[in-house]
């Protein structure tokens, strides 16, 4: 008998190794997806409560200062776009919020913010979401935010949803 000096794997090997990557990767690029869209989700619920915190903080500065606070309503406006803004005195705690994530990726912000509203019952609530698209987007929002990933898709962007845990 002779002594093969070829080395390397045979073509049966190649396909068993093929055939286990395929099966891995189909077990686990949904499970990785999954994980891609909490994240997306936990940033959302993130970012719409940093804007609401902050909102609500610079109200009450201005309120301990004996500046009179007006009513914000925002309706799905870039964030972008409260940079330099003056036309109402809460629009600078928008941009302060967001304003480390950069022009382009400051997202979309929809508000709702009364400084009389002592107990809640105003509705005041914050939605963030990365751009104004209601395709393939998820909405965090602040207070109430959602804990579902299927529940934050199926939110209204700039419509409060109080009951989206229940």
């Amino acid at each position: 008998m002779r002594k093969s000096n070829k080395k390397g794997f045979t073509l049966v090997e190649l396909v068993v190794v093929i055939a286990i990557i395929g099966v891995l990767a189909a077990i686990l690029i949904p499970t990785m997806m999954n994980y891609v869209k909490k994240s997306r989700l936990r940033t959302a619920n993130s970012n719409a409560k940093l804007v609401f915190t902050q909102v609500n903080n610079m109200a009450s500065d201005k309120i301990a200062d004996g500046d009179a606070v007006s009513t914000l309503t925002v309706a799905n406006d870039a964030v972008k776009n409260f940079k330099g803004n003056n036309s109402h005195p809460l629009n600078a705690a928008v941009w302060e919020a967001l304003k480390d994530n950069g022009e382009s990726g400051a997202g979309y912000v929809s508000l709702k913010f009364d400084p009389k509203d002592k107990d809640g019952s105003a509705g005041n609530y914050c939605q963030w979401q990365t751009n104004g698209e209601a395709a393939d987007q998820i909405t965090g929002q602040w207070p109430n935010a959602p804990k579902d990933v299927d529940k934050a898709e199926s939110l209204t962007f700039g419509t409060y949803n109080a009951a989206i845990n229940t």
